[in-house]
């Protein structure tokens, strides 16, 4: 089958692996859409551990193609969109549906088991979702990321009416804000610098998109309702980010880091006290965050379509990544197989 192998840091080709064969409790799925992912750029920048001729690829939902030994309730031609880890399922963290903290946890497409980057993939049962007739594939390759917003919404228990700003509209700020509007706060206004994306975010709902550096998004907010934004989402991931949610936050207010930043930082921990803030940091998500995130694109509870801004083939991924690494319109790029 054809893949992208990980060759070192910033390398990657397009090569030649053996078609997996799905062992006991696994399925083995054709890959109908993979998307690419912050943490796949930042993997490939930064190695990570990652070991030469590796495949990334997590974001993914395909079509089982074949089933193995011991696995019940599924079969072939069944689309389904995965859980992207493979945990214990009996330690605490899994039983309180944590299993991206199980320490037996095992990352498939960032770390040991293989991903999505390829034609094929084996993955284990218990990872599986089915996904509804009326979601297309790429609509299921969103499942992971929009979960990724979902979970980061849940972590400030939101409410109605909630004045909030997002920082940054990259895949991750566009998932929080349509779980942001979903879930009734108002107004939510998105910071970025890039114009494209800032197009995309009005097209997804934002009341309103401001380019931080000419207008304070926190005054923006408070031009909207009267009042400073009550939860700030720090989804950009780059060094000062921390510091800047902090400044726009409310007093008393909340600040939920999103984004992943890959250098030490420095906050003053003076100004944070002062302002009595709460920071929550969101990591992966849950089962039950993949199965609330099917039914609403199900439901059109939220219409993730615009978020895909590029369809690209397999082995257009090496070229692309060198691409995305100075993003300007792009948001979700999908690498589409033939299906």
């Amino acid at each position: 089958m054809k893949a992208i192998l990980y060759k070192g840091r910033n390398q990657l080709e397009l090569g030649e692996l053996p078609t997996p064969s799905p062992a006991a409790g696994e399925v083995l799925l054709k890959v109908h859409d993979c998307g690419i992912c912050g943490s796949d750029l930042h993997a490939v920048q930064f190695g990570l551990g990652l070991k030469p001729d590796c495949v990334l690829g997590h974001e993914f939902c395909g079509e089982i193609a074949a089933v193995g030994r011991e696995v019940r309730g599924f079969e072939t031609g069944e689309r389904v969109a995965v859980l992207p880890f493979a945990s214990c399922g009996e330690c605490e963290h899994c039983r309180r549906g944590q299993g991206y903290h199980c320490a037996k946890m095992k990352a498939l497409g960032l770390g040991p088991l293989p991903g999505a980057y390829a034609e094929y993939v084996a993955c284990s049962a218990a990872s599986l979702l089915k996904l509804p007739d009326r979601l297309n594939s790429r609509q299921g390759a969103l499942v992971e990321p929009l979960s990724v917003g979902l979970h980061a919404v849940k972590r400030p228990h939101l409410q109605p009416g909630t004045p909030c700003v997002v920082m940054g509209a990259g895949p991750v700020g566009l998932a929080v804000l349509l779980w942001c509007k979903a879930m009734g706060a108002d107004p939510v206004v998105v910071s970025e610098i890039a114009p494209g994306r800032r197009e995309l975010a009005q097209k997804l709902g934002a009341s309103a998109v401001v380019n931080p550096r000419e207008y304070n998004p926190a005054a923006k907010v408070r031009d909207l309702c009267g009042r400073l934004p009550q939860v700030i989402f720090e989804c950009i991931g780059v060094k000062s980010t921390m510091s800047e949610a902090v400044g726009l936050v409310d007093k008393c207010g909340q600040v939920v880091v999103v984004g992943v930043c890959m250098e030490p930082d420095q906050i003053m921990p003076l100004q944070w006290i002062f302002k009595e803030v709460t920071v929550h940091f969101a990591l992966a998500y849950s089962r039950a965050d993949f199965e609330e995130t099917i039914a609403a694109l199900a439901t059109s509870k939220i219409d993730a379509d615009s978020m895909v801004t590029d369809i690209i083939g397999l082995e257009q991924v090496p070229a692309t990544f060198a691409a995305l690494s100075r993003p300007t319109t792009q948001a979700k790029v999908l690498i589409e197989f033939p299906h």
